[in-house]
């Protein structure tokens, strides 16, 4: 018994290493908190630029088909936004969708905002070495208010 057990410990030594990926390294601006003070900049801005009512024409780029949606917000609110465009579906939630990004401390970020404080483009690559975890979000149009351009209008309609 002792014979055996000493001979899977050597060949268990003798084995070649599998070679492990480096631990995912976060992106420098997360590092030195550079995203995170651009991020708060336009939260701020955002803030006073009170804007509560208002549709933008969002696109998500992704390995997969690229969707576009016009989402619109009332109050703060999305307004009848898909199920898979929710969590993105304000401007807040956009700066929520960064702010997880630099709490789980992605390998890539990349985020462009307006004057207003609004993310204009987004791009996160959660990890490296990882194929197809990147996404992307852009903001191609943006109206204040909630009428007009095909979205909804008529009067009592939320």
């Amino acid at each position: 018994m002792r014979v055996v057990l000493l001979s899977v410990f050597v060949l268990a030594l003798a084995a070649p290493a599998v070679a492990q990926p480096p631990p995912n390294t976060p992106a420098q601006s997360i590092t030195d908190g550079s995203a995170q003070r651009k991020l708060d900049r336009a939260r701020e801005r955002w803030r006073k630029a009170r804007v509560h009512n208002y549709r933008f024409q969002l696109t998500r780029h992704c390995f997969c088909p690229p969707t576009s949606w016009v989402l619109f917000v009332r109050g703060g609110a999305p307004v009848r936004a898909p199920a898979e465009a929710s969590k993105v579906a304000t401007v807040r939630r956009l700066h929520r969708r960064i702010q997880d990004a630099i709490n789980e401390r992605v390998a890539g970020l990349a985020v462009r905002y307006d004057k207003r404080g609004m993310p204009r483009s987004i791009f996160i690559d959660g990890q490296q070495l990882v194929a197809d975890d990147e996404i992307g979000y852009e903001v191609e149009h943006f109206w204040r208010g909630t009428r007009g351009r095909g979205g909804p209008d008529r009067p009592g309609e939320q």
